[in-house]
């Protein structure tokens, strides 16, 4: 195999006229979509960090559109219904409380606000956090949704006991939740086709009993949350994307515990891909940070294998990297962006894009063959090298030897259109319009540490 030259600077999207095939990226080149931090500062409180690994830069901020990163918050999309802090409510509170007509006029207002473009192709992520659509996952101080849901009920039925009062309050609740999701989702894919839309934290594994079990803590995602999850079926036979969260708790700083629970989270969210679209898996991309939760220290080395390396070595599309503003003042974080993590994202990169052209045939994307392994996508240190030129790239030949290694402990999860275990077989499953995966490459978002005064 020749040398490989691998930087950051290319463009993003790749055009072609077959639906969603602009997703997948070009060969030999680090993608990372870099946007930009929520909140903005003037010049004089800014760290200006280098940039040049980072090709694409999207933001949350008010200003931007048509980015290949679209964060819609629920001021942002439609007329979302929630309560405040002060349990005030607003457009209704409760989804069955609410105008789902006037909700779905108002949305597609904010979406052509936000993606002008109707051919613009990219990441579409609703970051709806109030409720949740299964009725127990509502725990305090979610349950003001619930103890709503009853009171319209006994509103209208006095004289029921509270266990009908209680039964229909469910009922009602969780199937206008569903309702009001499952139509915000369709109205979005047609006003917006070309964007891989997906909720925020979706789906869930609620494994974070590491700090009440460190000794004996598996990672593991409860039973019954996996259960849960199978009953948003109809979530994600409409979701063309999955947008779980990795986000390391600092008690879980450089312990193997970190790892399981990734690995347990990464690992629902594949499930779940895999189990509603015919021919086709859904694009799993993890949301994570620099840092620990609560927390400016960065990730470790030890963290950053368990966090990036765990998830593509499982077969994760990408991962959104999630800043504040606190990074654009903070000189350490910035040398950790343009250093050690730069560094760690060109290894992974290209890595997974060197498997995937090894094993195959560049169709599909390569996941260990057992999920629990201790083996990454990594660059062998004897073949390859990092370094910045600038930018940031990596050098060497994937010898022989390498190339064996990554066949056995790797397989091929093969692209839509392709089988066999060297995805060299068409598979002849119709277009549909349905989004092909990614490419091998780790696609990477980093939430910038940059913010211009606008």
């Amino acid at each position: 195999m020749p040398p490989v030259l691998a930087d950051g600077v290319k463009s993003m999207w790749k055009s072609n006229p077959t639906p969603w095939t602009g997703m997948r990226l070009a060969a030999s080149c680090c993608r990372a979509v870099f946007p930009g931090s929520p909140t903005r500062l003037p010049p004089r409180f800014q760290v200006e960090p280098d940039l040049s690994l980072f090709d694409v830069r999207a933001s949350p901020n008010e200003g931007f559109v048509d980015q290949n990163l679209t964060i819609f918050y629920k001021e942002r999309l439609g007329l979302y219904p929630y309560y405040t802090a002060q349990r005030a409510a607003v457009n209704g509170g409760v989804p069955q409380n609410s105008s789902l007509a006037e909700h779905l006029a108002c949305l597609r207002r904010g979406i052509a606000k936000y993606i002008p473009s109707e051919a613009a192709e990219g990441l579409a992520v609703i970051d709806w956090e109030e409720w949740r659509p299964i009725w127990v996952r509502n725990w305090k101080p979610k349950d003001v949704y619930r103890n709503a849901s009853q009171q319209l009920v006994r509103r209208r039925q006095p004289a029921w006991d509270a266990e009908r009062v209680y039964r229909e309050a469910v009922l009602e609740f969780e199937s206008a939740a569903q309702r009001f999701m499952v139509k915000t989702l369709r109205h979005a894919k047609s006003a917006r086709p070309k964007q891989l839309w997906g909720f925020y934290l979706f789906p869930d594994c609620y494994n974070h009993d590491y700090s009440k079990n460190k000794e004996t803590y598996t990672g593991q995602c409860p039973d019954v949350e996996k259960t849960r999850n199978d009953q948003l079926a109809w979530l994600w036979k409409e979701s063309l994307a999955l947008y779980p969260s990795i986000y390391l708790d600092p008690v879980l700083a450089s312990t193997s515990n970190s790892r399981k629970f990734v690995r347990a989270r990464v690992m629902e969210a594949l499930r779940v891909s895999q189990q509603h679209h015919e021919g086709y898996a859904l694009p799993v991309f993890v949301y994570t940070r620099p840092t620990y939760t609560r927390s400016m220290d960065v990730l470790t080395q030890r963290d950053l294998i368990s966090t990036i390396g765990e998830s593509a070595a499982l077969g994760a599309a990408g991962a959104i990297f999630w800043g504040d503003a606190d990074y654009t003042k903070n000189r350490a974080i910035q040398s950790y962006l343009e250093g050690e993590l730069g560094r760690y994202i060109v290894n992974v990169t290209t890595a997974a894009e060197l498997c995937s052209a090894a094993l195959c045939e560049g169709r599909g994307r390569c996941r260990r063959r057992d999920s629990g392994a201790a083996v990454f996508l990594h660059l062998p240190p004897g073949s390859f090298e990092v370094r910045r030129r600038p930018p940031l790239r990596a050098e060497g030949r994937l010898s022989d030897a390498d190339a064996d290694f990554l066949r056995t402990h790797f397989r091929c999860h093969c692209y839509r259109g392709w089988r066999g275990g060297d995805c060299r077989l068409p598979d002849g499953t119709p277009g549909g319009g349905a989004p092909t995966a990614p490419a091998p490459l780790l696609l990477v978002a980093l939430l910038a540490p940059l913010a211009r005064a606008l």
